[in-house]
């Protein structure tokens, strides 16, 4: 008998928190906003013109020098034993146990062909391409949701006809 009225007190908890949500009206104005705010397809598209962004900039840097600077430096912990029998004298050489290199490299683009220019280009034009589409897509998210909210409308008036 415990358990019993246990689990009908759970289940009136229940649906209390069911009922618990508040119902409200959205005007339209409301509705797209709403939607273009939350819109998975519109953060996509803001990430795509972030990333083309990124790519006309990296475009425009290939224009710059590039620079690099590499160096090793090696150790032989024990005296190398090497034997090299040459016919003449006994010439004691110096005991070498390391060696110290570096490399600089710099390179500057002077003709590549139209290459960089273009590829510039290449980039502004894909730019405004994802630009354009992301301005479609919100379009898109608009005319869908108020087509929604038609349908809505509509089925409401069927209901009070029934």
């Amino acid at each position: 008998m415990k358990y019993k009225s246990i689990l009908f007190i759970a289940t009136l908890f229940c649906f209390q928190l069911l009922h618990a949500q508040e119902s409200r009206t959205l005007t339209l104005q409301e509705a797209v906003t709403l939607s273009l705010k939350n819109s998975h397809q519109l953060k996509t598209n803001e990430a795509k013109i972030l990333e083309a962004t990124a790519k006309v900039k990296e475009a425009e840097e290939k224009k710059l020098p590039d620079a690099s600077i590499s160096g090793s430096y090696l150790y032989l912990p024990v005296k190398a034993n090497i034997n090299l029998k040459s016919g003449s004298g006994n010439g004691g050489g110096p005991s070498i146990n390391q060696a110290i290199y570096g490399i600089a490299n710099v390179s500057l683009p002077i003709y590549n062909g139209g290459k960089i220019n273009y590829g510039i280009q290449s980039s502004k034009f894909l730019e405004q391409a994802v630009k354009l589409d992301a301005e479609n897509d919100k379009e898109t998210v608009t005319l869908n949701i108020i087509s929604a909210c038609i349908n809505l409308y509509k089925a409401y008036q069927a209901i009070e006809l029934v």
